[in-house]
Order: structure tokens, then sequence, then C-alpha cells
């Protein structure tokens, strides 16, 4: 039994037979071939493919190694990006960032405004894109609604967006998602990923300093933080999910009894994904749509508790490791329902 489309595909694209009136003969197998994969981050703005785009502007994927290019270059990139946008069947674009306070709390934990590349002309009702390297690089919001000390004074209540040169830019269905920072007026961070940034940022500073003391000159080079963010959640039935108040607006167990055993036995762990359950459907489809996002979601195997699975990926620079696993929780909650199926991000309910 295949438990997906994409895993039949591969099947075939792997069998190689020649036949004969009286007789089907198997040939000698071929090479395993990538060619079932080949759509890996092409949904993602970065490496050949941002080259690509890049080269057709006279530019090429190597100024997006500099940060400086946002002030020397972002026009340039954001045709780029709008000709990848396009060409991918996307009209709308959003600064994409991590309220603070968001976490567990709303779905996807992100925030966003969706416009669209267009422009309207009012004289003659046409219509026409509109995207630049200012519509790229920075974004304005309502900041007033967020955690921020209570200064909600009108000349200040605006939240500013920038974009976090470290994330690459991705699209999912119609939209393109700009990994942002997210401050006040004042510039006080109103999101995760600003702390994150001036983190890094203290890091490569003061470890390039110690490393000099150590007798060891990096030059431009910066000290980076790499991490492997591994996500556990729950599938249960969604019929079942929504007899549970405390799932649905906690998402973990908060009334019923204790579990009559805890891990003793531990015989779900590791064990192997059954065909007989969506669970392993599910998971594969995840899988699918976060590798058209690049995100290199490698391992994937049953947890200790009933229902519980994870997914790990290949380990990468932090901020791109959270943006992708904010992403992977979003993905794995939109993708259950269509397996009849409710997702649960709590470790240990």
């Amino acid at each position: 039994m295949l438990a997906t489309t994409a895993a039949a595909r591969s099947l075939l694209r792997a069998s190689r037979f020649t036949t004969t009136p009286a007789t089907t003969v198997a040939v000698v197998r071929s090479f395993a071939s990538i060619e079932p994969y080949s759509d890996y981050g092409k949904s993602v703005f970065t490496g050949r493919v941002a080259d690509e785009y890049l080269k057709k502007h006279g530019s090429s994927g190597d100024i997006l190694k500099d940060p400086s290019w946002t002030a020397s270059h972002s026009d340039t990139v954001a045709k780029a990006v709008l000709d990848w946008a396009v060409d991918r069947g996307a009209n709308t674009y959003c600064h994409w960032f991590q309220p603070m306070a968001s976490s567990g709390v709303r779905h996807g934990q992100t925030g966003q405004v969706q416009n669209m590349m267009m422009a309207f002309n009012r004289t003659t009702n046409d219509i026409e894109f509109d995207f630049d390297g200012k519509n790229l690089t920075k974004g304005e919001t309502d900041g007033s609604s967020y955690p921020n000390g209570g200064l909600r004074a009108t000349h200040t209540a605006g939240g500013y967006l920038a974009i976090d040169t470290s994330s690459p830019i991705f699209l999912r269905g119609d939209t393109i998602f700009i990994p942002s920072a997210f401050v006040s007026y004042y510039g006080a961070a109103l999101d995760e990923k600003t702390p994150l940034l001036r983190s890094n940022a203290a890091l490569s500073k003061h470890g390039k300093r110690l490393l000099a003391h150590l007798g060891l000159d990096i030059g431009d080079q910066d000290v980076i933080s790499n991490i492997g963010l591994e996500q556990e959640f729950f599938l249960v039935p969604r019929d079942q999910y929504y007899r549970r108040p405390d799932l649905q607006m906690a998402g973990r167990t908060i009334i019923g009894k204790d579990a009559p055993r805890g891990q003793e036995m531990c015989d779900h762990y590791m064990a192997p994904p059954s065909l007989s359950s969506p669970a392993l459907a599910c998971m594969q489809e995840i899988q699918d749509e976060c590798w058209r996002l690049g995100i290199p979601l490698k391992t994937r195997h049953r947890e200790v508790a009933p229902n519980q699975y994870e997914f790990a990926p290949l380990f990468g620079l932090n901020t791109i490791q959270v943006d992708q696993n904010l992403m992977v929780m979003q993905i794995i909650e939109e993708v259950a329902v269509r397996h009849g199926l409710a997702a649960l991000m709590q470790e240990k309910p």
C-alpha cells in the first residue's frame, strides 16, 4: 500500500521494465534518481532559485550574502522576487513576524498583513504590478495592541517592520512571506525575532573578540549559532478532539483521569508506523509540503506516548530554524485536518 501519490510516482519512476510478446523481463536496475525530489526548495528565494532570477536583472545570488543589499540593491532584488513570485502563481506579499507572547495562542504563532503586489489605475481602471525595494525591505502596521508597555498615543501607535536578511523569503500558495523584525515607534521589540537578532550580533561581536585573544583572527566572518529544532506532536481523531474542550482551548489535557501508566513500557516509542491509520500518510504529506519550502525534515518517528510523533530537521542557522519550525507547526495543523486528525503541539500534555 502506498500512503501518498508522491510515493506512487516515486515508485513508478524507479521501475524500469521491458516487455516482449512472450514474457516480461526486468532489466538491470538503474541508479537511484533524485528527480522525484526536484521540487525541494523551489518555493524559497535563495541559492540557485535566487541566482536564476537575479541574473535576469543583471545581478546574481551573491549579493544576498551581504545584508547591505537592502540599501544598495533593494529594487533589483524586488524585481527578481516579483518575477519569481508571478512565475509561481503568487500575487500577494506580507512581512511575516513573530508577535511577542503569541506562543500557543494563535494559529501559526505568527503575524502578517497580506497585500497584493498590484497598483490600481483610477483613470484607466487598469491594474499593473507594483512591488519595489521599499515594499520588500520595510513595512508599517498597528503596534498598539501588542505588549508594548501601554504606549498607545496615536502618533506612536505604529509598529515597524524590517526584513530579516538572515532568513530567506519563501512562497506558499499565492503569497510570498518576507521574514521580518517588528519594533515599536521607539525601537522596543514587539516580537520574538528582534531579541534573537540582537543576541546573535552580541554573540558574534564578543565571540570574535574572545577568539582574537586566543590568537585566532577570523576576519570578516561572523560567529554564528546553529540549532536543530525537532518537533513533537500528537495526532488524535478529529471527532474525538471536538468532544474535548480542554484540547480545543488549551491544546493539552486539563480534565480527566491520569493515564493508567506512564512511560514504563514505551511500546509506542520508535515502533513501525502503521499503514492501518492515517498518521503515516499525514506525516508524508507534511514532509512533502515542507520540502517544497526548503525545510529539510529528514527524520520522522513515533514518540513515547500513544499517538505521539516527531519530526527532526537537519540543523541550521538559528534564525532560519526558528522560522522554519513555526511554519512546520502550521503545516502540521493544516495537513492533519485533511486526514481527519487534530494535531496538538504540546510535547507533554
